[in-house]
C-alpha cells in the first residue's frame, strides 16, 4: 500500500511538473493586439406609445423611448445596441 501511494505521488508530481507555459496560464503572451472601444455614437431615437393595465384592470398609456447606439472599435469593427427608457 505504501508503494502504491508513493508511486501515485511521484506520478502526480511528474505530471504537474511537465506543464507547458500555455497550460500554466501564460497564454496571454501569444495573443494579438488588444481591441478597445474608440467611440460610441447615438444613431437613432424613437418614441413608442405602449399600453398596460393597473391593478384594477383599467388601461393606461405610457411612452417608451428606444435609443440605438453604435460602438466603434480599434480594429475597425462595430456593434449596434439598443437601450429602452420608460
Amino acid at each position: 500500500m505504501k508503494n502504491f501511494i508513493l508511486t501515485l505521488a511521484i506520478f502526480g508530481a511528474a505530471f504537474f511538473g511537465m506543464t507547458t507555459p500555455v497550460e500554466a496560464g501564460n497564454y496571454h503572451n501569444h495573443c494579438g493586439p488588444e481591441v478597445y472601444k474608440v467611440r460610441t455614437c447615438e444613431i437613432d431615437r424613437c418614441k413608442y406609445k405602449k399600453h398596460a393595465y393597473n391593478h384594477c384592470g383599467k388601461r393606461y398609456s405610457y411612452w417608451v423611448t428606444v435609443i440605438t447606439y453604435k460602438d466603434y472599435y480599434s480594429n475597425g469593427s462595430y456593434r449596434d445596441w439598443k437601450r429602452s427608457i420608460s
